[in-house]
């Protein structure tokens, strides 16, 4: 055996051990801290010289960079990121997960997270995938190799930064993409700026493609303006709202401008009793 691991899955508050009566750190990082240390020790209490100590851990790290749209933020009472320094010196690599980017923590490079082996999001469009390899000189860690994973499916997004209408299915009719079986069609993210609601979107983004050997995973809608952050109101304040105030705020807030007429018409129609 030439190595020994600490296998730390996931943990919970329920899952951590007390901390000693007086102890005046978070109960959950203070924990998680503990439990390394508890778990380090009895590794070095049954190692053999020349072998190596490897501790693992689903956790968020002070400094760690996360990807939009695809990692969930670990947040248990008000705290989420944990400090380099649960990890003992004797600790030869610290393989993290959660986060799906490629990187070392505080500049650390027997510290690291390997990142998603491929991509769980578009945000992960232009991230190099990657296994990692470590070469162990007795129990000192010597090399971090990485392994670039092929991507066996292209992602596309189009286009690159979210766009009007108009601009975007021309881009998509313009579109040319080497013919490929359906398994191996890329999957397409199609980015929209609307500065008002587009009921038939999809349908046209769809007739736009028709054809082309892609696979539509998403379509990503954003605002090309957005009024301010709603005030705060009290309990009677919401309940003195009609809906036709809360449509009226929503559609300010999200487009920047006042709702059309034709819309307010239509919110009334579909208010009216038996409608």
């Amino acid at each position: 055996m030439r190595a020994w691991c600490l296998a730390v899955p996931f943990l919970r508050p329920g899952d951590v051990p007390k901390l000693p009566a007086g102890d005046t750190q978070d109960a959950y990082l203070g924990g998680i801290a503990l439990l390394y240390r508890q778990l380090t020790d009895l590794a070095l209490a049954r190692r053999q010289p020349g072998q190596a100590i490897i501790a693992m851990g689903h956790c968020h790290m002070v400094g760690g960079e996360m990807s939009n749209d695809s990692e969930r933020r670990i947040v248990i009472g008000g705290t989420e990121m944990l400090p380099s320094g649960i990890f003992d010196a004797a600790i030869a690599y610290a393989a993290l997960g959660h986060l799906h980017k490629a990187q070392t923590v505080g500049g650390q490079e027997h510290i690291r997270y390997c990142g998603s082996p491929i991509p769980l999001s578009f945000a992960e469009v232009n991230y190099r995938h990657q296994v990692l390899c470590l070469d162990l000189e007795g129990e000192q860690l010597q090399d971090v190799r990485a392994i670039e994973v092929p991507r066996a499916v292209p992602l596309l997004r189009v286009p690159a930064t979210p766009a009007p209408i108009t601009d975007v299915l021309a881009q998509l009719a313009a579109l040319d993409v080497p013919a490929a079986p359906p398994e191996a069609q890329p999957f397409l993210e199609v980015r929209v700026r609307l500065d008002a609601p587009e009921p038939g979107l999809r349908t046209r983004i769809e007739a736009a493609l028709d054809g082309k050997p892609v696979r539509l995973a998403k379509i990503e809608t954003s605002s090309a303006a957005r009024g301010s952050a709603p005030e705060n109101m009290t309990l009677d304040q919401l309940g003195q709202l009609q809906p036709d105030d809360i449509f009226r705020r929503l559609y300010l807030q999200k487009y920047g401008k006042e709702a059309p007429p034709e819309l307010l018409s239509a919110l009334a129609e579909l208010l009216l009793p038996g409608a």
